[in-house]
C-alpha cells in the first residue's frame, strides 16, 4: 500500500528529514530536480523532442524546476527558464545561481516540446492571480506536453479541487502521494502520476494509503483440500421492493462470485415468485412485506440472523419507517457484520442515524456522495470537496467502517483511510453499488475484517469494471457484465 499524505504531513516529513535526520535541504532539492529531469527526458525520448522550458515560481517548487532545467541542459537538451518572480526562497535562489542557460522574464513565444510546471507546490491554496494565472493559461494553450513538479500548479493538494490549474501529461510527485492527486478533479489534471522517493522520511506512521493489488492476495489464498462450504461463511442479502426488483439479484450474483460458502437472498414475499430460478445456487427466502416493501417481524429476523456471518441490507428496499425498525433490531441483536447500503442509508438519514451508536454488530456503510450528504447532514458541496475528512470523522463518531464511493473511493474506520483508485467511468451506472455490496458481504462472511473487505471489494469492483470495459467499451458496460468479470479480477490477484 502506498502512503497518502496531506500537504501538512508532507511538510512535516520534509522538516523532519532536514532538521532531525540531517539531510541538507539543497541535497533534497537536487534529488527532486533530478527525479523531474529524468521523467522529462523519458518523455522527450518518446516524442523525439529536444526543447524544454521550465516555468518557475519563487518557492522551493520553483527551485526544483531550476534544478531540472540545469540537469537537462547538462544532458544535452536545449533548455530555458521562464521565471515569474524575482522574490525567491533561499533554496530557489541558490538553484537559480547554478543555472547558466537562457532565462525569460515573460512567457516566450518560442515553441517547446515539453514544459516543466514548477509554479506552485503543495502549499498553494486558493485561486491563481496575475502573472501566475496567465502562466497557467499559456502553458495549457502551448501545445507542449507538461510535466508538473510534485503537483499540477493551481491544484489543491488535499482536496483535488481548483479554480484554474495546469493540465499535466505527467505529474512527478516527490516523496509520497498527496490526497489531492487522487480526489475530486485531481486525476483529470495530473496525467500519469509518477512517485519518486528522494529520501524524505515520515516522523510517524501514515494515516492513509492507496491500495494496490498485492494488498489483497492474502484474502484469496489457495484453499485447503480438507474443507467444505461451511468453512467459508454465509452471506445474507436482505433487499428489494416492488419498485427496485433488480438490486437483490445484482448483490446476490456478486456474492456468489466472491467465495462465501452460502448465499441467501431474502426478498419481499410478494415478489418471491419473480426470483425463483434466477440463481439456482442461492437460498431464496420470502421476507415479511407490505405493499411490495419489507416490514419488521422479529421472529423472521431472528431466523435470518441464525447462522449468518454477514447480512447486507438496503439495496433497492425503498425508504420506510419499517426498514428503520428492521435496522434498529439488527443493530441491537445481531452479532455478525452488517453491511448498510443504499436505501438503508437513506432510511437512517430520514428516521435517525443515532441507532448506529448502540450496536452489537460490526457495521460497514457504503454510501455514494449524495447518500452520505443525507446521513451526515453535510452539504453536497462539502462532501465533494472535503469527503475524505468528513468520512473519517463520521466513521470515528459512529464506530463504523465507511466506504464513500467515487472515482476514488475512501474507506475508513476513523483512524486509517484507504484510497481506492482502481476503476473506470464505465461503473458510473445504476446497479454498480449493488454489486459492490454483494462483494463486500461475501468477503465479510468469510471472516475478512471490515476494512479489508471494503477495500478489497472496492478494488475488485474497479478491476472487474476495467476488464468489462475492455470487452464492451466504457459506455456499454452493465453491472451484470461486471459480475461476469469478477472471477477474472480475482484471478488477476494471483499475479502478485
Amino acid at each position: 500500500m502506498q502512503n497518502v499524505l496531506t500537504c501538512a504531513q508532507m511538510r512535516a516529513a520534509d522538516k523532519y528529514t532536514i532538521g532531525t535526520l540531517g539531510v541538507p535541504a539543497q541535497e533534497l532539492m537536487e534529488r527532486a530536480g533530478r527525479a523531474i529531469a529524468e521523467e522529462v527526458r523519458t518523455l522527450l525520448e518518446s516524442m523525439e523532442g529536444r526543447r524544454v522550458l521550465a516555468v518557475c515560481g519563487g518557492g522551493n517548487n520553483g527551485g526544483d524546476g531550476w534544478c531540472a532545467a540545469r540537469l537537462l541542459s547538462d544532458w544535452g537538451y536545449e533548455t530555458a527558464v521562464y521565471t515569474l518572480t524575482d522574490k525567491l526562497s533561499a533554496d530557489c535562489a541558490a538553484q537559480r545561481e547554478l543555472y547558466g542557460g537562457k532565462v525569460y522574464s515573460q512567457f516566450p513565444e518560442d515553441t517547446f516540446d515539453v514544459l516543466i510546471d514548477a509554479v506552485f507546490g503543495t502549499g498553494f491554496h486558493g485561486e491563481p492571480e496575475g502573472v501566475f494565472a496567465d502562466a497557467i493559461e499559456r502553458m495549457n494553450k502551448s501545445g507542449a506536453r507538461i510535466v508538473s513538479a510534485d503537483i499540477p500548479s493551481g491544484l489543491n493538494g488535499d482536496t483535488g479541487t481548483y479554480f484554474s490549474c495546469v493540465q499535466a501529461a505527467v505529474t512527478v510527485t516527490i516523496g509520497e502521494l498527496k490526497g489531492g492527486l487522487l480526489l475530486s478533479n485531481g486525476p483529470d489534471v495530473c496525467g500519469k502520476i509518477v512517485r519518486k522517493d528522494i529520501g524524505i522520511r515520515l516522523p510517524e506512521r501514515a494515516t492513509a494509503g492507496r491500495s494496490e493489488a498485492e494488498d489483497f492476495v492474502k484474502i484469496f489464498p489457495p484453499r485447503k483440500k480438507n474443507t467444505n462450504k461451511g468453512s467459508f461463511g454465509k452471506a445474507v442479502i436482505l433487499a428489494g421492493s416492488l419498485a427496485y426488483s433488480g438490486a437483490p439479484l445484482l448483490s446476490a450474483g456478486a456474492a456468489l462470485r466472491c467465495g462465501c460458502g452460502y448465499t441467501q437472498l431474502a426478498v419481499p414475499e410478494e415478489l418471491f415468485g419473480y426470483y425463483v430460478g434466477k440463481f439456482p445456487e442461492v437460498i431464496l427466502t420470502g421476507a415479511p412485506s407490505e405493499g411490495g416493501m419489507l416490514r419488521f417481524e422479529e421472529e423472521f429476523l431472528r431466523g435470518l440472523m441464525r447462522g449468518a456471518d454477514c447480512i447486507a441490507v438496503g439495496m433497492g428496499c425503498g425508504v420506510s419507517k419499517k426498514l428503520h425498525e428492521i435496522l434498529s433490531f439488527l443493530l441491537s441483536e445481531y452479532r455478525g457484520t452488517l453491511v448498510i447500503d443504499a436505501d438503508a442509508i437513506n432510511t437512517l438519514a430520514e428516521y435517525g442515524a443515532d441507532i448506529l451508536r448502540e450496536k452489537s454488530c460490526r457495521v460497514i456503510m457504503t454510501p455514494h456522495p449524495k447518500e452520505f450528504s443525507r446521513v451526515s447532514g453535510r452539504e453536497m458541496s462539502e462532501v465533494l470537496t472535503e469527503g475524505a475528512v468528513l468520512a473519517k470523522q463520521f466513521a470515528a463518531e459512529y464506530g463504523v467502517v465507511l466506504l464513500l464511493k467515487g472515482h476514488t473511493s475512501v474507506i475508513t474506520n476513523g483512524k486509517f483511510s484507504v484510497f481506492n483508485t482502481e476503476g473506470t467511468p464505465a461503473l458510473a451506472k445504476g446497479g454498480s453499488g449493488d454489486v459492490l455490496s454483494g462483494i463486500i458481504a461475501s468477503l465479510a462472511a468469510r471472516g475478512v475484517n471490515g476494512m479489508d473487505a471494503s477495500s478489497c471489494g472496492a478494488f475488485l469492483l474497479g478491476r472487474a469494471g476495467i476488464l468489462a470495459q475492455r470487452r464492451f467499451g466504457e459506455y456499454s458496460v452493465t453491472p451484470g457484465d461486471v459480475i461476469r468479470e469478477l472471477p477474472a479480477a480475482i484471478l488477476s490477484l494471483r499475479e502478485f
